[in-house]
């Protein structure tokens, strides 16, 4: 498997940025694994943050806590968040994960040759 498809195979299963740093462009990788990261984190946040409100609204009895009752409280998470913000962070996270990849693909045959040997430094700008 030749370098760009690796970088594209690393941004595709690991997290966007990746096949950057496995590429040696450590601000390109950053600059798709920062927001990225970000709006995950927040995205978590909203589920986690309903989620906890929920549960404070009727809290579970000491010792009546079984797999039925979580998962009705995360059903019920799920339902109550609000859609539009939520996939407004997400579009914008899958679309640079897919920017992430092609960029890594993109750039991996521009770094390296057919052979697999890669480019004087003064062709990498």
């Amino acid at each position: 498997m030749d370098q760009a498809k690796k970088a594209a195979l690393f941004n595709a299963l690991l997290f966007p940025g990746c096949g950057q740093f496995y590429l040696k462009r450590y601000g390109r990788g950053l600059a798709f694994l920062l927001p990225v990261l970000a709006g995950t984190l927040f995205l978590a946040w909203m589920v986690i943050s309903v989620g906890l409100s929920l549960i404070k609204a009727s809290p579970f009895k000491k010792g009546t806590v079984q797999f039925a009752n979580i998962l009705q409280v995360t059903l019920d998470a799920l339902r109550n968040i609000d859609y539009f913000s939520f996939l407004l962070l997400a579009l914008p996270i899958v679309l640079l994960w897919i920017l992430s990849i092609a960029d890594a693909y993109a750039l991996g045959k521009k770094i390296f040759t057919t052979d697999g040997h890669p480019e004087s430094v003064s062709d990498r700008r």
